[in-house]
């Protein structure tokens, strides 16, 4: 049954309906309001985007009038200068620092590691007993972030856990960024700012270590932060600042892809003729052994599971920027200080572009059928100049890392722990995504 919006209040505007559900507050404002939907969310005038054309307009064409959106603007007080949060000449010098670390030749170096926690990880579950595969995830995706990115090992489960902690601690104090001056809270010795300090100072001791034993070696081991550390001096961050980086990268690098494969996981649970399917490209593509860089032209279905996953459960489900300076998009007047959304969630179920939406169908992703949309109907890592740097890591990590566990598993739903959507900084499964493994005939 269709809802309609309910009305603003006074003072708080579309706040409380927002609050209330906000994946259905977006879709329900597009389908009655159209492509550009203006309303409030307290002080903010806010647009939301929901329109291939229109996103290009505002994350693209004219992305020079626009400045992050205001929750990750207060995430400062969180990440720092980092990437996800630095703005203008920042932004883009810290973006040329950085791209070295994702070069092709690197990430194919990345590989190996996402393979072989992949499989340590698998290899561990037990047939039968239900398990929360978004929580597995995020253990295979933190540990290769840890290696690649950082050069650490973390392997066994008590230095996960370590760093898993301190990464709670450091998301649990992001609701700073939401209190009036909430910076200034962050040396309180009590609550969130306690943990904030904590944690971050748990994982800055890690990242410090690592960056000065680079530096006193030498060594390029293939990480990111050996690429970092050891660049030439016009081009080398200083430490401070390397840190804040590659903190970023770390929450970053791991979160949104444990999340795709989570969601990828379920759709195959749901579906078990796509999962045949799936499997049986894992099977003849591999033949028995485990999955390598070279094998990824050939993952074809695997990478369009992967597409449909960020499609429907994309990672940033709700885009947003802040005008710097007024002017007319799609014949309404932005003001500076207005915010535009640009939300996936809504555009990448649009049926106008996406015919049975709510089908995962990887073969909208083969040659010739995905050109028939507009460019920018599909935007899971972003768009112009703040397209997530991380991507093509994340493709290889995201298809390799499903390809072994569709070589070892068949995942079923679990009846009482149905999928509930959480969106926050990003869209998470709450309470976890819980499936039951069945172990494949041979594995």
């Amino acid at each position: 049954m269709r809802t309609s919006a309910p009305r603003p209040v006074p003072l708080l505007g579309d706040l409380p309906a927002f609050r209330r559900d906000r994946l259905a507050f977006l879709t329900t404002l597009a389908r009655e309001r159209g492509d550009l939907a203006s309303f409030r969310l307290g002080p903010y005038r806010v647009h939301q985007l929901a329109h291939p054309e229109l996103i290009h307009h505002a994350l693209v064409v004219e992305a020079a009038r626009f400045r992050k959106g205001p929750v990750l603007q207060r995430a400062k007080v969180v990440l720092g200068e980092g990437l996800l949060t630095a703005e203008g000449e920042h932004h883009r010098r810290s973006r040329r620092a950085l791209q070295p670390g994702f070069h092709p030749r690197r990430i194919e170096g990345y590989a190996t590691t996402m393979v072989a926690t992949a499989a340590r990880t698998a290899d561990r579950w037990t047939a039968g007993r239900p398990l929360d595969v978004h929580r597995e995830m995020v253990r295979v995706t933190l540990a290769t972030a840890a290696a690649t990115l950082l050069g650490t090992e973390v392997e066994d489960d008590a230095e996960v856990e370590r760093v898993e902690s301190a990464i709670a601690d450091l998301l649990s104090a992001y609701k700073l960024g939401f209190v009036p001056f909430g910076w200034r809270l962050q040396h309180l010795p009590v609550g969130p700012a306690r943990r904030l300090r904590r944690g971050r100072g748990s994982l800055y001791d890690l990242i410090d270590r690592t960056i000065a034993e680079r530096r006193a070696s030498g060594d390029d081991r293939g990480d990111l932060l050996s690429a970092l550390a050891l660049a030439e001096d016009a081009d080398r961050l200083p430490d401070a600042e390397l840190r804040e980086q590659a903190l970023t990268l770390l929450l970053a690098g791991h979160e949104t892809t444990a999340n795709a494969l989570a969601f990828a996981l379920h759709l195959l649970a749901r579906d078990p003729e796509l999962d045949a399917r799936v499997h049986a490209e894992v099977a003849t593509v591999l033949g028995g052994r485990e999955a390598g860089a070279a094998d990824l032209p050939r993952l074809e279905v695997c990478r369009g599971v992967i597409a449909e996953a960020l499609r429907l459960y994309p990672p940033s489900w709700a885009m947003s920027r802040q005008a710097i300076e007024g002017h007319r998009l799609g014949g309404q007047r932005i003001e500076a200080g207005d915010v535009v959304i640009c939300p996936p969630w809504v555009v990448h179920r649009d049926p106008r572009w996406w015919p049975a939406p709510s089908r995962c169908d990887p073969d909208r992703w083969t040659d010739g059928v995905d050109h028939q949309r507009p460019r920018w109907a599909y935007f899971p890592f972003g768009a112009g100049v703040r397209r997530c740097l991380g991507e093509s890591f994340a493709w290889t990590e995201a298809v390799l890392v499903l390809a072994i566990v569709v070589a070892r598993w068949r995942m079923h739903p679990v009846p009482d722990r149905p999928l509930e959507l959480e969106p926050l900084i990003t869209l998470r499964p709450r309470g976890g995504l819980w499936l039951r493994p069945e172990r494949r005939a041979g594995s």
